[in-house]
């Protein structure tokens, strides 16, 4: 089989991972689990999708706590309904990442089709901002989306602003029933968490999600790891016997959920201080990076896997946030053209068939950050190099395929993806 052959197999089987997870336990399926729905309380309902929403049957009425991702919402609704007809009355939204916030349209249309009330809909005040924002970058995000799931996600914005907006706490009662809904910045500027205290259930958004904190991702814009973490430990204070994360399995009993959340934050807290103490004495962001050594019983914290967020990714968030993007390496604050670096290297060479072979023999050596780094120089410097692109294309296949987390793992793929298209070019 020709090499673009065994590129364009890989990419063809990649699958969206969340709900495939074939032989794996809720907890081993961490972040990427979607089962069937949950009675989690008494008439609390916790439904599975992309992300996950909670219904609450308040008497007559329902408090829904997030709305979904626009094209999987319906689904969700029709199976509220298996449940209840009751109207919603309140729809609560943890932050306005699309997977949580651009259903809620179709929830107000439900709503008009029964002949229901118009719902409430609550968030925090940052959360208008931060819809004027997904419109404005609409195909920058969706861009970013596919990078990071490499699947296709193709749909309208259909963003609906909050009816009441708050700053750090409101407190509203639903058919009876009340609920604390508490600003939790951290995961975004607009996070919030919702708390029912008579039925002791707490809904956290993404500030918790089984996996480490995504509060550094590398493709989206600046997180906030220290925030994280008192929220996180703020939630721990109410003793709920029932955690409903955004992504993820429930969460059940008292001490389970505290041990959990108080895990959580102690990480990031631990990433924190170990960036702070770093710039009080002056290292840089390699040596901040390359120093940070997670202690074990929280780097293999069944509740915090590095399989969204990644200790690396929280340390450079954290990073920017205090000290900016400078590397503090003086070239690289006007580097020079990529592509010049890389025919500067080719030509130290003598020739991109020699780093070609030296990329083979760090490749078996297992020196794959090397490997890549030299190989993406080549193609740079050479574009029209069909074998070039074979071993950067195969190279980042393998790196992919033993890759955990799904960041790093998407930005492998995209390079394979982008081999592919050259190798087409080449051949056509």
């Amino acid at each position: 089989m020709k090499t673009v052959q065994i590129l364009k197999k890989h990419l063809d089987e990649i699958v969206l991972q969340f709900g495939h997870h074939p032989g794996l336990s809720r907890e081993e399926a961490a972040y990427f689990y979607i089962g069937p729905p949950e009675e989690v309380a008494p008439g609390v309902w916790h439904f599975y999708s992309l992300a996950n929403s909670i219904t609450f049957i308040c008497e007559d009425r329902l408090m829904q706590v997030d709305c979904n991702i626009a094209f999987r919402a319906q689904a969700v609704i029709d199976a509220i309904r298996e449940h209840t007809t009751a109207p919603f009355d309140t729809l609560a939204i943890t932050h306005g990442h699309v997977d949580h916030c651009m259903g809620t349209y179709f929830y107000l249309k439900d709503s008009e089709k029964r002949g229901d009330p118009r719902p409430k809909i609550i968030g925090h005040k940052n959360l208008r901002w931060r819809i004027d924002k997904n419109k404005m970058l609409e195909a920058h995000r969706i861009g970013t989306d596919k990078k990071q799931f490499q699947v296709e996600f193709e749909q309208t914005d259909l963003f609906v602003y909050p009816d009441i907006e708050f700053e750090d706490r409101i407190d509203v009662t639903v058919g009876g029933e009340a609920f604390n809904i508490v600003f939790g910045h951290g995961h975004t500027e607009d996070s919030l968490w919702i708390y029912c205290p008579g039925r002791k259930v707490l809904c956290c958004g993404d500030l918790f999600q089984w996996t480490a904190a995504n509060v550094g991702n590398p493709f989206k814009m600046q997180r906030f790891a220290l925030e994280n973490a008192r929220t996180l430990e703020e939630m721990a204070a109410h003793g709920a016997e029932v955690l409903c994360p955004g992504h993820g399995p429930v969460i059940y009993g008292r001490e389970e959920i505290r041990t959990c959340l108080l895990t959580a934050a102690r990480y990031l807290h631990f990433i924190q201080d170990h960036v702070v103490t770093c710039l009080n004495k002056g290292m840089i962001l390699e040596e901040t990076v390359n120093s940070l050594k997670m202690p074990a019983e929280l780097m293999n914290s069944k509740w915090l896997p590095p399989l969204y967020g990644h200790p690396v990714f929280i340390a450079r968030g954290i990073f920017k946030r205090y000290a900016g993007y400078y590397s503090g390496r003086p070239a690289e604050l006007f580097p020079p053209d990529y592509a010049a670096v890389g025919q500067e290297i080719v030509n130290l060479a003598a020739g991109a068939e020699s780093i070609i072979a030296r990329v083979k023999e760090l490749k078996q050596q297992e020196q794959m950050a090397l490997a890549c780094q030299l190989a993406e120089w080549v193609v740079e410097a050479e574009p029209q190099n069909a074998d070039a692109w074979e071993v950067y294309g195969l190279l980042f296949k393998e790196r992919a395929e033993s890759e955990f987390n799904m960041q790093a793992r998407g930005a492998w793929n995209q390079a394979v993806r982008r081999a592919v298209a050259n190798l087409d070019r080449l051949e056509g």
